[in-house]
């Protein structure tokens, strides 16, 4: 049996959840954020619908990038962060 590339997901409230990503090192890191996000509605179905956003260290990840882009490793923490609707830039 081959090795799991794994994250942990930190939720909106506070639970850790594991996410299987890829059984390969090349398949983890060429997972786009896009990819990631449905494995995630998966463990947290009360997001499917819901317009939420991923943050690794300092930057917010985009939608259309890698885990290579970002240096996402296995084992590494993602924190989950629901968008809400309203509020205007002044």
């Amino acid at each position: 049996m081959g090795k799991i590339y794994q994250v942990i997901v930190l939720g909106l409230k506070g639970e850790k959840k594991t996410i299987d990503v890829a059984n390969s090192e090349t398949d983890f890191n060429n997972t786009t954020v896009v990819a990631f996000k449905e494995k995630i509605t998966e463990k947290f179905p009360e997001l499917k619908g819901q317009n939420f956003k991923l943050m690794y260290t300092d930057e917010q990840l985009q939608d259309d990038e890698t885990f290579s882009k970002y240096e996402i490793q296995t084992g590494s923490i993602i924190v989950l962060i629901l968008r809400l609707p309203g509020g205007s830039a002044l």
